[in-house]
């Protein structure tokens, strides 16, 4: 099982998020200087905080690309919860094109039978973070505990996604004792009149959320590759039902020296209704610039500016730029957006300049 892996040394380009946006990894690569083969005339190189694939309307494409950035030594890239979801054969929203490509239902690339051999065994090398002395890259939490607990599992899983089934199945059982499930089926029968019913707020349900918070919480492969969560105050509605649990702002804990770039939680330029509107909750980052590194160390910064939301601002007729793909280039710590504009990042010692 891949845990943690070295980080390429050097200048390197971190990009967020790509979701199946080829057109707009294209265009951010030719900003940052890339050719077509992934290789950078001043010898940077890539890394992709994960999430490639779903929503957009090419994925077989730019994990075609990524596969052989990766293959030559060009790119390195860590698992993210999309990739996971392939792995699982779960079908979620954007994923068709995978889990059944004769039904992709937008226009959207399927999967190949022969694509699918070789990118499954590319998914299952992906590692769930990559490290070096400077710089740590995580899909969305860098969380000691989860990593302590996959290193102690090793032996006993060959890949990540043993290790979430592991600790899936340890939750199942643990969730099968005759009282809770008594709680959970009462609690289930109150709130499944009203679960997708926006407009019928149901009451917290202390059983339902401890279940999910556990779901969550209680696999390392989960927190690592979607972030921590805890019980909320008041359900709140997203995703098209109301929600029990809601995402902790984890880099508020971290204390340590090292950067971490992260992805995973759809920074938002502006309000695009048709990506924003039904989608995840309160913004974990309000009030936060998007040039901004956060915790109490500054030192974390989220890469991932929406462009997943392209495919639903497509259909909406909204302008594409509310929703951006970026990079961050280290060592300068700027931020790349696909359409060319760069942005210095404040790490806490001023004021960062936009330009051109």
């Amino acid at each position: 099982m891949h845990v943690i892996e070295a980080l390429f040394d050097g200048p390197i380009d971190i990009v967020g998020d790509v979701h199946g946006e080829i057109d707009a990894l294209e265009e951010l690569l030719s900003h940052l200087g890339y050719g077509p083969d992934g290789q950078h005339v001043d010898g940077r190189r890539l890394v992709f905080v994960g999430d490639l694939t779903d929503r957009g309307p090419d994925s077989p494409t730019v994990l075609r690309k990524v596969m052989q950035w990766v293959r030559t030594g060009c790119a390195q890239c860590v698992i993210g919860n999309h990739e996971l979801n392939l792995l699982r054969g779960e079908r979620k929203d954007g994923n068709d094109w995978w889990v059944v490509p004769d039904e992709t239902g937008h226009d959207a690339q399927p999967v190949t039978p022969e694509d699918k051999v070789r990118m499954t065994a590319f998914l299952h090398s992906l590692p769930l973070a990559l490290e070096r002395r400077d710089l740590r890259v995580v899909h969305a939490c860098w969380n000691e505990s989860a990593f302590a607990e996959l290193r102690d599992l090793a032996p006993e899983c060959k890949s990540v996604l043993d290790a979430y089934e592991h600790f899936t199945a340890r939750l199942a059982e643990r969730w099968s004792d005759p009282a809770r499930k008594a709680r959970l089926g009462g609690e289930w029968h109150e709130l499944a009149p009203v679960w997708k019913d926006r407009d019928r707020r149901p009451r917290l349900l202390a059983t339902i959320a401890q279940m999910d918070r556990e779901y969550q919480m209680n696999n390392p492969v989960r927190v690592l590759t979607s972030g921590e969560e805890t019980e909320t105050g008041i359900p709140f509605w997203a995703g098209g039902k109301w929600r029990m649990v809601e995402r902790v702002r984890w880099w508020e804990r971290y204390g340590d020296s090292v950067p971490v770039v992260i992805g995973h939680y759809w920074r938002r330029f502006g309000e695009a209704q048709a990506v924003y509107s039904d989608k995840y909750g309160p913004d974990l980052f309000a009030g936060v610039e998007m040039h901004h590194c956060m915790g109490p160390g500054r030192n974390v910064y989220c890469v991932d500016f929406s462009v997943g939301g392209r495919h639903a601002q497509r259909a909406a007729n909204e302008p594409l730029h509310m929703c951006r793909l970026a990079a961050v280039r280290v060592p300068e710590w700027q931020v790349v957006y696909d359409h060319g504009e760069m942005q210095n990042i404040d790490r806490g010692s001023g004021i960062a300049d936009g330009y051109h």
